[in-house]
């Protein structure tokens, strides 16, 4: 099923070019093909109205506004607040326990620097922090339906941003869909500065034939390849650091200098989290024949890449055959420092 959307054509301050930008992004089928049995969160920032914020010591239209260390709740309750949270959003999400759980230790979400919003003591929010290093990153934070467009967004967003100052940061990233203008005006009324625009991909029951030999190699190596020879400021999810967490059946795979990992390839649609070549290597289209080759391989599969990848990197699923998703999202970080 295809999410389908309402959109208008503008220049875009960030690019100067004209892009798409939704009013809304709605399933006319009752579900959306972004979402994918991987349980992954590839899209994480709750959906807002437009509205002006106005900021009082946590009280905002006679609501009481309170923060609680999400590692001290218990988690079926914090997963069930975070499902809450992203109900009726553009790409719905559920998680369960074991799943919110893998999506903890993947991406380094500290639970003791993530917060539970809750209002008159009732939970009606989460914010998920993680970290590595000086940089921390907004991984998901969610507001209940009833109270959107209240000012809870803006209050919480103030909140984790001086958190992060007093522990240190010297960076916080993020990524938003883009056309959710309201949650994009939201970070950059805290100055979050756009990085680039993240695209996805598709490719259904794809096959291709005479497949070559692929060396399949550990997941820690594929991270280490990653964080040596891949942009330095690619988003957290494709990070080197984060493909050195993965475990099977997510799988990593060789061809000469060239290298790609996907989940479990044995399932019927399957993510591909990262494909590099090494720099000496590049220009002769290696990184779209390994592509093809653990595509030849699994054949038949249905293949997605999340709407993480760098605009500028689509190439090489062009050239394999993959059709650009309509939903995109912005890089965007903030300067944490003492000068910013």
């Amino acid at each position: 099923m295809v999410c389908k959307f309402c959109a208008e054509d503008r220049v875009d301050r960030r690019r100067g070019d004209k892009t798409r930008r939704g009013k809304a992004l709605r399933d006319e089928q009752g579900g959306c093909n972004f979402c994918c049995d991987t349980f992954q969160v590839c899209h994480e920032i709750v959906l807002f109205e437009r509205a002006d914020y106005t900021l009082d010591a946590g009280k905002i239209w006679h609501m009481n506004f309170d923060l609680k260390t999400a590692s001290d709740q218990p988690l079926p309750d914090l997963v069930q607040a975070l499902n809450r949270g992203f109900e009726d959003y553009l790409v719905p999400i559920h998680l369960n326990v074991p799943q919110f759980l893998a999506m903890v230790r993947k991406d380094s979400i500290d639970l003791t620097a993530s917060r539970l919003l809750c209002v008159d003591d009732k939970p009606e929010g989460v914010a998920l922090i993680a970290r590595r290093g000086w940089v921390s990153r907004l991984a998901a934070m969610g507001i209940s339906k009833g109270l959107r467009g209240k000012g809870a967004g803006s209050w919480l967003m103030g909140k984790l941003i001086q958190q992060a100052r007093e522990r240190g940061d010297h960076e916080m990233t993020l990524e938003v869909i883009e056309q959710n203008d309201a949650a994009v005006h939201l970070y950059e009324k805290f100055n979050f500065q756009t990085m680039r625009r993240l695209v996805g991909f598709i490719r259904r029951e794809a096959i291709e034939l005479e497949p070559e030999e692929l060396k399949e190699i550990d997941l820690r190596e594929m991270g280490a390849l990653v964080s040596q020879f891949g942009l330095r400021d690619l988003p957290w999810q494709i990070s080197g650091e984060t493909i050195a967490q993965m475990t099977p059946p997510v799988r990593a795979y060789s061809n000469g200098q060239s290298y790609v990992a996907v989940s479990n390839p044995e399932a019927d649609h399957v993510v591909i989290w990262s494909v590099l070549v090494e720099p000496q290597a590049r220009g002769m289209n290696l990184g779209t024949h390994v592509l093809k080759q653990v595509i030849a391989k699994f054949t038949g599969r249905t293949w997605h890449v999340p709407a993480v990848y760098p605009e500028e990197l689509s190439g090489v699923f062009e050239r394999a055959g993959f059709e650009l998703e309509q939903l995109s999202q912005w890089q965007m970080c903030l300067s944490l420092s003492p000068s910013a």
